[in-house]
């Protein structure tokens, strides 16, 4: 059952990230093909390139000899083999018409030779007997003869050209250990980024299954907890494995008295005598009825009792586990009536909660911190006390969000001056965000007198607009305030800018970003724009936003500057 659960829970990350590895496999297979086929192309150019300079450097060697050296055409081809190199099949010198006169190489005279361009210099592919590429160097021969040494009567090479014959079998070779090299540590680097990709998925797949489990489990303990029907358990030999708190509320008994104890000794759910949990073990039938509860010092209760199985993945059953719910005084009203009460009562729930929540967390903070200061300073569990100290502070935070959004109270006009209320406030939150490396600049309009407001509710307002700007910037922003004097409805009024660097607001968001309980954030309450928004909407006011996802978000809010309702 556990395996499959997890399996469950596995699933839909397991399908995104296949879908997602397919497309950064495929960018990836496409991009370093490309970066492969490009690299092959420039090294196959510069051995191309190589090749040909390779060739010209030896018919311009040959051509800057002079004709003194050349004396017969004995000692030209002793010079033509002299300057042939390993990688060179053979130098010829052939006439206009593409006849080779003198070569290094005695089976190729009187070969004749295609020139594609005549008087130019040319590039010709092709291969000797062996079958090897070989890439003709074809340039014209010319010579400055001096006429007194017109030795051309002898060698008629006049309007001739130098022919040399580059192997590029040696070129090819490294061209394709070139290609095989690059190929290797591309498939080595999409290797690697593969593996890594498979291994950041596995993590996360395997970091979020155990979270969730982790998170289900902690829900599940508290759930349990905090249900307010009785929930207990039996294993398959009839002792109690789970009591919680409801059940020692209806049976007034403490979980330790009971747990891992036999229930038919320690609980008076029987029915004719017996345990109503080895009733169903015994039987092998879940039960479901009310019962009676009537034991010495307790108030008679009228309980409402549902039994299941517990199984193990093989589907043996390993035990019962008992909801149980008191409907004592569900028995004594009449149901219609305090549904109708109870949706009466809705609309004053939160305010109601909060104010049940409040004192308890008042009391539950000032213990937490009288123990927490109680200890040394090195005992380890003043960590322990701080977190719930924190946690404290937070959900009193939020009882208190609540009890201002629900209570929202009629402004009290005073005159202010909202220039000298921006700057306390930015000072105040230049410290805190210290660390975040936060920058804030102001330009605040000296035109602005005095402004006819609630200073408490105004200051609400700049605090959570700042607040939520804050929280938009992960780490080294600027949030930017300015204010402005306008005209509101043919009125004098302020215009208040609070403008900011981060994330931004995504635009469908934009129509909820002020009801209540909508948060863009893991966490947060939701509240603190639903009361800005009421707070300004309570002054006659106006507030607009502007953003766009990743470049930040921008607050406008008109104030006027007599006062609202």
């Amino acid at each position: 059952m556990k395996k499959d659960k997890n399996h469950r829970l596995a699933t839909p990350f397991r399908e995104k990230n296949i879908i997602l590895a397919l497309i950064i496999i495929l960018l990836l297979t496409l991009l370093l093909g490309f970066m492969t086929y490009k690299e092959v192309q420039r090294e196959r150019y510069y051995l191309w390139e190589l090749a040909r300079s390779e060739g010209l450097n030896i018919a311009f060697s040959i051509q800057t000899l002079g004709p003194r050296f050349i004396l017969n055409e004995n000692t030209l081809k002793d010079i033509l083999v002299l300057l042939k190199k390993d990688g060179v099949s053979y130098i010829d010198i052939c006439n206009d018409k593409g006849v080779i006169l003198i070569s290094t190489e005695e089976e190729r005279w009187q070969n004749v030779i295609k020139i594609p361009k005549p008087g130019k210099i040319n590039f010709i592919d092709t291969e000797d007997k062996k079958s090897n590429r070989i890439l003709q160097v074809v340039k014209p021969f010319n010579l400055d003869i001096n006429q007194q040494l017109d030795i051309w009567k002898i060698l008629p090479i006049r309007n001739s050209y130098l022919v040399i014959g580059v192997n590029l079998e040696g070129y090819y070779n490294r061209l394709n250990q070139t290609r095989k090299r690059i190929i290797l540590n591309y498939s080595i680097i999409m290797t690697l980024v593969l593996f890594g990709i498979y291994v950041i998925f596995k993590l996360q797949e395997n970091y979020i299954v155990k979270k969730t489990l982790n998170e289900m489990k902690i829900y599940t303990s508290k759930l349990l907890e905090t249900m307010d029907n009785a929930v207990i358990s039996v294993d398959n030999k009839g002792n109690i494995k789970t009591f919680n708190r409801k059940s020692e509320e209806i049976f007034d008994k403490k979980k330790e008295e009971v747990l891992n104890k036999d229930c038919q000794e320690v609980l008076n759910l029987n029915i004719l005598g017996e345990s109503i949990f080895k009733k169903c073990l015994l039987e092998k039938k879940n039960i479901s009825q009310e019962i009676i509860l009537e034991e010495k010092g307790l108030k008679k209760k009228i309980l409402d009792l549902n039994t299941s199985f517990l199984a193990d993945e093989s589907g043996e059953i390993t035990g019962v586990v008992a909801v149980i719910r008191d409907v004592t005084e569900i028995k004594d009203l009449n149901e219609e009536v305090a549904r109708h009460k109870r949706l009466a009562a809705l609309g004053k729930l939160s305010a109601g909660i909060a104010h049940e929540i409040r004192n308890p967390l008042s009391s539950i903070r000032g213990l937490a911190q009288f123990v927490y200061n109680s200890f040394s300073k090195t005992d380890e569990r003043k960590e322990d006390l701080n977190t719930i100290i924190q946690e404290v502070d937070r959900l009193n935070k939020l009882v208190v969000q609540v009890l201002d959004f629900a209570k929202l109270q009629k402004p009290n006009l005073t005159r202010f001056s909202l220039n000298d209320l921006i700057v306390k406030i930015t000072e105040l939150f230049k410290l805190e965000t210290k660390d975040k490396q936060i920058n804030f600049s102001s330009e605040l309009s000296p035109d602005i007198s005095k402004i006819q407001a609630d200073e408490d509710q105004v200051r609400q307002i700049l605090m959570n607009v700042i607040i939520n700007a804050i929280q938009a910037i992960s780490k080294k922003g600027e949030i930017k305030i300015k204010t402005e004097k306008i005209l509101l409805k043919g009125e004098p009024a302020i215009k208040l800018i609070i403008e900011d660097g981060g994330i931004g607001i995504p635009e469908k968001d934009f129509t909820q970003i002020f009801d209540p309980f909508f948060s863009t954030k893991d966490e947060g309450s939701g509240l603190g724009l639903s009361i800005v928004y009421k707070l300004v909407e309570a002054h006659q006011g106006e507030i607009k936003v502007e953003s766009k996802e990743g470049e930040g978000t921008k607050f406008v809010i008109f104030l006027p500057q007599k006062g609202g309702k």
